[in-house]
């Protein structure tokens, strides 16, 4: 029996999922092979994505520019 959550929703590939991000796909790839892209999953040889997991990671990548002024005026 698996621990993992389940996960539910529309399951986008790599292409689709940069197209989805709003960035070019060698971009979303180089995320990836970086170790700073969305939380992935294999089906078959392929990667996926939930858009769930792409909505989240987005959201994480969010940069408050007032923070940001103000960090870098101390």
């Amino acid at each position: 029996m698996s621990t993992a959550p389940e996960r539910s929703g529309r399951v986008l590939n790599t292409r689709s999922a940069a197209e989805f991000c709003g960035m070019a796909y060698q971009t979303f790839r180089n995320l990836l092979a970086a170790g700073e892209g969305p939380k992935v999953f294999k089906q078959g040889r392929l990667n996926a994505f939930y858009e769930v997991d792409l909505d989240a990671w987005l959201r994480s990548r969010v940069v408050d520019p007032a923070a940001e002024t103000t960090a870098a005026a101390a």
